[in-house]
């Protein structure tokens, strides 16, 4: 089924005028997700900020970092119900925009761009501060130059900190746990119990909280995969959720240990860590933990460098920022202008700023993202758009959500006034951009007014679900295809089975490549995708004049199994149409057949183009099975749009009587009643290969099901038809939960 994909994709420049959604394969399984939740909080937060929170609160530190976690659960509920309503890659932006509109899209996006360019500047500030123990530069040259480096690094393409994230956070995991381990014993409650435990009160401890939310950032990345996510159902709130419990507990530990290694008032400075896992295990100690701060600090600021240019890719995909930031460098496939630029913003925040002030600012844009996020919860529950079927439900809803965003918002008012100042500023610069800029451009829409209506104005609306759909989901259907300039006569097919009913056909392409590529790496193949969305916009007319619309994704997957499983279940489609196996290497394709015919929740179409479409004369070879009923359907389907004469045929004995031929004939002709016109045949053979091949040159299009030939699967059928000259196939796989197409096109 190689015309399903294309086997090698060119990098690209660009992705102006881009109106096909491109999307990710469930590719990611639920430790893959938990890495990625625990791997981006546990960040250089926890090596530079303890010393600093202790300082502001007092032992009452370790309710604040407590405290940041029960916020970051309550808004990683929410973020799991969303994102298993509309599994798509983009996160808190793509979910805030579409709830809220692009208002507050436009607010978000440059919000969280610049809460990245902050989270930068405050990683490069502790890695100077650690590095700064060692050699004595200015903390400010060692943040800028690395800054440097790392914004090179990206411009470069290099691939080498993606492929060593797992490896960096199990270092810094069995980093943390030596040093818990160290300091349990030589831990002294009495430390802690020996002093007032909150002598600056419950505003220090908020304020505390404030500062340090920078630090539970990191669950937000796994919503933002949301779409690549196997089973997100189950695995995508099971990874929120317990990586932000894993980490609360581990953040707790960390500051109970250092808070009963010495009294509270000598926990100070960036380094506290590393200071005292020098007096627990001497040098060796101090160099583990500053190995693991640079690490933190090095890959978390690397990782919010390339965020950036990937939260500015969907704000240029909404028209909500200026194109000529994301253009793709024709060599290094980046996205260089958006690379240097927040390169030189960290660069300036570094030198402008302290370190606390960078984290606070920092975690202000991050509580302004996940508070706007629940109430899109909220929001998004009330509106019920169509597609909008979350597999998990947040408890206690609206309560969760409610109280996850007040708590956001109401921690933003006990920090600095510079900060909330600085907040305010940002604010104001997105709503001036999208006042002149963005408006104008952006068909993006919020469903914040169904909200009103159907939440609140009338409460009493119900949704009839029916198979899995919402009542005026309208009938729909993939399309497979690899270069749509080829395949028309397959874009006609979908077109005359959904065009009748208004139906809607998804035009899939698959990029299959050998090895998983992040967002950033997708990204430098939009000239490429670009070239396949003008080819499918040229040809999908077909679709379009026969009545149905149409929608195009393209999917990167490293298989074609992956894509077009993902998109079977992320639209809901009833049925897939295919091209015919047989044209890669076979090992692949028998097993890509095998595949879909096992794992695909929905009727498979296969089909050969060996003769012209629309086709003038129809064969269906019928049986008692499932699979021959959806082939009738499709063929009557098919010969009601084209005018098309239709011959129905039942495999008789080969010396059957022409007094039993008879009977099946007048059983056939009884069976179809009157919606269905055509010619009856019985056909007498030994096997149903036999039957076609005497019978197949009298039709252009020959339609059958699975069953019909006898075959022990799917790709032995495929093997069987294939010596069958001169008409074009299709071969129908019915899928036994998914209702029948009678149903579904009538």
């Amino acid at each position: 089924m190689s015309d399903v994909t294309t086997p090698e994709v060119p990098p690209g420049e660009g992705h102006h005028g881009m109106d096909v959604e491109v999307e990710l394969a469930q590719s990611l399984g639920l430790m893959e997700a938990m890495t990625i939740g625990v791997g981006t909080m546990i960040g250089a937060g926890i090596f530079v900020l303890p010393g600093f929170i202790i300082a502001e609160v007092g032992p009452a530190a370790i309710v604040s970092f407590f405290i940041g976690g029960v916020i970051a659960l309550f808004n990683a509920m929410a973020a799991a119900e969303v994102a298993t309503g509309m599994p798509k890659s983009g996160g808190g932006y793509y979910f805030i925009s579409r709830a809220l509109g692009p208002l507050w899209g436009a607010v978000l996006g440059w919000g969280s761009l610049f809460g990245l360019v902050f989270a930068s500047a405050f990683y490069m500030v502790g890695f100077g501060e650690y590095v700064h123990t060692l050699v004595d530069l200015p903390v400010w040259a060692y943040a800028a130059g690395m800054t440097v480096l790392l914004t090179g690094l990206n411009l470069a393409g290099s691939k080498a900190a993606g492929q060593l994230q797992n490896l960096i956070v199990a270092v810094l995991v069995v980093v943390l746990l030596l040093f818990l381990g160290g300091g349990t014993t030589s831990a002294q409650p009495t430390i802690l119990t020996d002093s007032a435990f909150a002598p600056f009160g419950l505003g220090a401890i908020m304020a505390g909280t404030a500062t340090l939310f920078v630090t539970y950032a990191g669950f937000g990345e796994i919503a933002s995969m949301a779409e690549e996510i196997r089973n997100p159902g189950r695995n995508l709130p099971i990874a929120l959720l317990g990586s932000v419990v894993a980490v609360t507990i581990l953040y707790c530990l960390v500051l109970a240990v250092c808070l009963m290694l010495r009294p509270w008032e000598e926990l100070t400075g960036a380094t506290l860590v590393a200071d005292l896992a020098e007096d627990l295990m001497g040098p060796l100690g101090r160099g583990a933990i500053l190995l693991g701060a640079v690490l933190a600090t090095v890959s978390s600021a690397n990782a919010s460098i390339m965020s950036a240019s990937r939260i500015s890719f969907a704000m240029g995909r909404d028209s909500l920022i200026w194109e000529w930031l994301n253009e793709i460098h024709p060599k290094y496939r980046v996205p260089h202008r958006a690379v240097v630029v927040t390169g030189g913003l960290t660069i300036v925040v570094v030198l402008a700023g302290d370190i606390e002030l960078l984290a606070e600012a920092a975690g202000l844009l991050h509580l302004l993202l996940y508070g706007l996020m629940s109430l899109a919860c909220i929001i998004l529950r009330g509106a019920r758009p169509a597609g909008y079927q979350p597999v998990f439900r947040t408890p206690f809803f609206p309560f969760v959500p409610l109280a996850g965003a007040l708590a956001c918002f109401g921690v933003i008012f006990f920090m600095e006034p510079v900060t909330i100042y600085l907040g305010l500023g940002l604010i104001a610069f997105a709503l001036a951009h999208y006042y002149f800029w963005g408006r104008h451009r952006t068909e993006v829409r919020g469903e914040w007014p169904y909200f009103l209506r159907r939440g609140i104005l009338e409460p009493g609306l119900e949704r009839v679900e029916r198979w899995g759909a919402v009542a005026d989901e309208i009938p729909s259907a993939i399309v497979a295809v690899g270069y749509p300039e080829r395949e028309q006569a397959r874009l006609r097919l979908a077109g005359a089975l959904m065009g009748p009913m208004r139906g809607r056909v998804t035009v899939v392409s698959v990029f299959r490549l050998e090895q998983r590529l992040d967002d950033d790496a997708v990204q430098s193949y939009y000239q490429a995708i670009e070239e396949r969305r003008r080819a499918l916009t040229a040809e999908s007319h077909w679709v379009r004049e026969a009545g149905a619309t149409v929608r195009s994704h393209v999917l990167v997957a490293t298989t074609a199994f992956r894509g077009l499983v993902t998109a079977a279940e992320t639209t809901g489609a009833s049925l897939l149409l295919a091209g015919w196996p047989g044209h890669g290497p076979k090992v692949r394709e028998e097993a890509l057949a095998e595949s879909l015919d096992r794992h695909l929740r929905a009727h498979l179409v296969l089909f050969r183009e060996d003769a012209p479409i629309p086709a003038r004369h129809i064969l269906v070879l019928v049986d008692s099975g499932a699979h021959g009923e959806l082939g009738l359907v499709l063929a009557s389907r098919l010969t009601s749009a084209w005018s098309a004469e239709l011959t129905v045929a039942a495999l008789v004995p080969a010396d059957a009587s022409g007094e039993e031929r008879s009977r099946v004939e007048d059983d056939l002709d009884a069976s179809l009643g009157v919606s269905v016109r055509a010619r009856v045949r019985a056909l007498p053979a030994a096997t149903a290969m036999e039957a076609l091949q005497e019978e197949a040159h009298h039709h252009d299009l020959v339609v059958l099901g699975v069953s019909a030939l006898g075959a022990p699967s799917l790709h032995h059928a495929v093997e069987r038809l294939d010596d069958l000259d001169g008409p074009s196939v299709i071969l129908v796989r019915a899928h036994s939960e998914t209702p029948t197409m009678a149903e579904r096109l009538t």
